[in-house]
């Protein structure tokens, strides 16, 4: 036991022990730290998983009755829409089935006078980037089925960035931004038309990460800490060894 101590009290004499300590404890800590995040998330994510199935099992109510408060997604209501020509948009950079396009989106006047995005759905991207798919928007009254959905905003870029093309083409779904950019009074939700054989493919993807992968990522980022804490111990025992041999 007092060899032990001389060793342990011979490592602390030299810098590099203290830095390898503290860049040691140091990424253990971050690593639980990404750890407790993905647990906090995978919980957000459950509790969202639930409200959404609970929205889905709502009765159809109309459009105008819906008291936008709270998470709606998956809210279905019949809505009667009167499209608005020359508001029109691309949202860039999304995948359906393996391909990559665009969503295509236009603006809507609720019976009682509110603004809605209307999802039209995806189009595929043409070879150049200069192209932009032909879309055939909608330019009569719509009357049916709608699902409200809002999209996840993206921790690393939610700013509309939107390109003066025809139709605009944005890179985000800023709502808030595209709201002042056409001095308009837009709804918080986008409608999605639930109809069969509808002219173009929709995805339909409310919670782009469930709880089971946030929940995977933090036990891998817990095994990490583990093993680096594991690693620094036999690093440890093999530097005091190393300190006794020299003092022997």
């Amino acid at each position: 036991m007092k060899t032990i101590v001389c060793s342990f009290s011979r490592l602390t004499k030299q810098p590099l022990f203290w830095l390898a300590l503290l860049l040691t404890l140091v990424a253990i800590s971050i690593l639980v730290n990404l750890g407790m995040w993905q647990l906090d998330r995978a919980s957000h994510k459950h509790q969202l998983q639930v409200e959404l199935e609970n929205n889905q099992q709502k009765p159809l109510q109309s459009l105008g009755s819906i008291e936008f408060v709270g998470n709606l997604n998956g809210t279905v209501a019949l809505a009667n829409l009167t499209p608005i020509a020359g508001y029109y948009l691309l949202l860039d950079n999304q995948t359906y089935n393996g391909e990559v396009g665009y969503l295509a989106l236009q603006l809507m006047r609720s019976s009682d006078s509110k603004y809605f995005l209307f999802e039209m759905g995806f189009s595929k991207a043409l070879a150049a980037r200069t192209d932009l798919p032909v879309i055939e928007w909608l330019s009569r009254q719509y009357v049916g089925e709608v699902r409200l959905y809002r999209r996840s905003a993206n921790p690393l870029s939610d700013q509309l960035m939107i390109e003066e093309t025809q139709p605009r083409r944005i890179q985000n779904l800023n709502l808030e931004q595209l709201a002042s950019y056409w001095q308009l009074p837009l709804e918080s939700y986008v409608l999605q038309p639930l109809v069969a054989n509808w002219r173009y493919p929709q995805p339909w993807q409310p919670i782009p990460m469930g709880a089971e992968k946030h929940t995977g990522y933090a036990v891998q980022w817990f095994a990490m800490a583990l093993a680096l804490a594991v690693i620094g111990v036999i690093w440890l025992r093999r530097a005091m060894i190393s300190s006794t041999k020299e003092s022997l």
